[in-house]
């Protein structure tokens, strides 16, 4: 379904003490000026370079929760290049100043063994969370094929994640099927579809929003725009709509040329309204239809660009 693009960034906040002989103990090595073991009462536990008594170079901390980070870190704080790997297998490099992250650091991207076997991980993922996908689609069929090597990021050149709820950094705007969110320096690109719609509903969105979210660089423009007041909130709501038309026109022509094939050799019958394929020939044409202001594209869209501009007022 058609949607805003969504930025969202991850902060981390690490509780630490500087004061180890507090709440734990130094079971071995240097914890002042060198090389040492800290445990804490609580559980976590620090191994690596100590100054002053204080986490500072490099090492490696462990939660309680089985998360861990492995890099740099300067007065009891991770400052520097660093591996945050999360309990659910996720991991995240990148730069982090005073426990705060930075951004990520990607390889130079290609389409190597390890990112296809991330989108066969995500994709798989997603049939366990949205098990009605498997309805139309098994695994190896041209349309898992396709998918996966999208997951993969042949497209935006970033691997893509699936993301199966909404929550604070990956907010779902009501009423849409489908939302993505395209890799910023801070965080990675991400799809998301409903799971109480049919299984043919749940395809065309992930298709969709796979063509839509190479339009990344372009929404983020629009957003940029917004706050330094170079476009009107119509400017904007219509800016956005263009690009969807684009991702639509797209995702009709996959029905046509792939989808439709697939389901005629399986005999299913498919739902050509699902994929945008009576779209009108011309922008215009299809931005006629906008004369609802409670409907796409005046909703979500007027509601993002006023607060936009409510925060830049805020802010200022």
């Amino acid at each position: 379904m058609l949607q805003r693009f969504l930025l969202f960034y991850f902060i981390l906040i690490f509780a630490s003490t500087n004061t180890f002989a507090q709440d734990g103990t130094c079971v071995s090595g240097n914890c002042q000026n060198g090389y040492g073991r800290f445990e804490w009462h609580s559980g976590e536990e620090y191994i690596g370079n100590f100054s002053n008594g204080k986490m500072n170079g490099y090492g490696v901390f462990y939660w309680q929760n089985k998360r861990k980070f492995i890099g740099g870190w300067k007065k009891g704080k991770m400052d520097g290049e660093g591996i945050l790997f999360y309990e659910n297998g996720q991991i995240k490099k990148g730069i982090w100043k005073a426990n705060t992250f930075v951004r990520l650091l990607r390889n130079d991207f290609s389409l190597s063994r390890e990112n296809i076997q991330h989108g066969e991980h995500e994709l798989l993922q997603m049939l366990v969370d949205r098990p009605a996908l498997a309805d139309i689609v098994q695994k190896d069929d041209l349309i898992w094929q396709w998918v996966l090597y999208k997951l993969a990021g042949e497209d935006v050149q970033s691997p893509i994640y699936w993301q199966a709820n909404s929550n604070k950094n990956f907010p779902i705007p009501t009423g849409v099927n489908a939302v993505h969110a395209y890799p910023t320096p801070k965080s990675e690109g991400r799809v998301w579809v409903a799971d109480d719609i049919t299984s043919e509903e749940m395809w065309a969105g992930i298709v969709y929003e796979l063509h839509n979210i190479k339009n990344g660089p372009e929404f983020q423009k629009i957003e940029r725009d917004a706050k330094y007041f170079a476009c009107s909130r119509k400017d904007y709501i219509m800016r956005y709509a263009r690009l969807e038309y684009k991702a639509a026109q797209e995702t009709a022509i996959f029905y046509r040329t792939i989808w439709l094939p697939y389901c005629q050799s399986k005999g299913i019958k498919p739902q050509p309204q699902l994929w945008f394929y009576y779209l009108p020939d011309t922008f215009e044409k299809w931005a006629k239809g906008f004369n609802d202001p409670s409907s796409y594209p005046w909703h979500p869209y007027s509601g993002y660009y006023d607060q936009i501009v409510k925060d830049v007022v805020k802010n200022y």
